[in-house]
């Protein structure tokens, strides 16, 4: 399929959509309740677990209210964490950015799906050199014994061992057809980081390496390994670090219905859906969650 530097809400959507039966099976409740927001729940919810994009921020911007928002989910002596697919840097910068935003979480708050992926990779034989996907910044060199960031040397790509999808940021079209002749000529593994297909940016949705990945599994040339929503293997290292974890008052709370929502719930936990700052933001939420056939426990307007 074509790519520009960007999507639509609505073509996500339809995107999720049609790759579906790579994801888990959606578990849902019977009826979803509507709120302004997760101050609503503090009933109903002992342990809240926020997406970063669509929840928290909205690219480099932070949401209105959400750091108020997190402080008094603190104050209330809820459990707050971030499970984000946000695998670009390690989870340690990613602390630092919401404490710029005002937002007090510890480093054992914060899971990124990069942690899942570091799990995998540590299964996987040490002498093998994987490609990364990734930014100049990313610190590759933490996820396995032997690492090369990929550009645009087609070498480089029939070279190493199998690829690791870190990160779009620096993404082109022509290198993704590096990789796809690539993996034609001899199949590998290929890791993903971040499934999701898109990410809420300010004024647009960026292009996230799901997306990327999704195409590879299309051509048939690689059947790809996903680390994070709404893959389990993200939330089980959330769970290890939840005390006295109760699955009906611990909530998954984010912003798109095929990661957050339908990871969450297939795990066990409740989930809320945000509805206007991420990539439900434009969409009728009762005919998307008709077509799609992934319902939340609740809609939330804001965080």
């Amino acid at each position: 399929m074509p790519y520009s530097n960007s999507m639509s809400r609505a073509d996500a959507i339809a995107r999720y959509t049609q790759i579906s039966s790579r994801l888990p099976s959606p578990v849902n409740p019977a009826t979803t309740r509507h709120v302004n927001s997760l101050a609503d729940l503090v009933d109903d919810i002992d342990v809240f677990v926020l997406d970063g994009f669509g929840v928290l921020n909205v690219g480099a911007t932070a949401i209105p209210g959400a750091a108020k928002q997190v402080a008094l989910l603190q104050q209330l002596g809820k459990q707050v964490f971030v499970l984000t697919n946000g695998a670009t840097v390690p989870v340690e910068q990613t602390v630092e950015k919401y404490a710029g935003w005002g937002m007090n979480f510890n480093a054992s708050d914060v899971v990124s799906s990069r942690n899942a992926l570091e799990r995998g990779l540590a299964k996987e034989d040490d002498s093998l050199l994987w490609g990364v996907i990734g930014t100049s910044f990313a610190k590759i060199e933490q996820l396995a014994a032997r690492t090369l960031l990929l550009g645009d040397d087609s070498a480089e790509y029939d070279t190493v061992d199998g690829f690791v999808f870190l990160s779009a940021l620096d993404w082109t079209h022509d290198r993704q057809k590096l990789l796809l002749n690539a993996l034609t000529k001899r199949t590998r593994p290929v890791m993903v980081g971040n499934p999701d297909l898109v990410a809420p940016i300010e004024g647009a949705m960026s292009l996230e390496p799901g997306l990327f990945a999704h195409a590879l599994a299309d051509e048939q040339v690689c059947k790809p390994k996903f680390f994070g929503k709404p893959f389990a293997n993200a939330f089980d290292i959330v769970i290890q670090r939840i005390k006295n974890p109760q699955p009906s008052r611990i909530a998954m709370v984010g912003d798109t219905l095929h990661t957050d929502i339908l990871g969450g719930g297939s795990y066990g936990w409740k989930t809320v859906l945000i509805k206007n700052h991420g990539l439900m933001k434009e969409a009728d939420s009762e005919n998307t969650i008709a077509a799609t056939g992934i319902r939340p426990d609740f809609i939330a307007a804001t965080t």
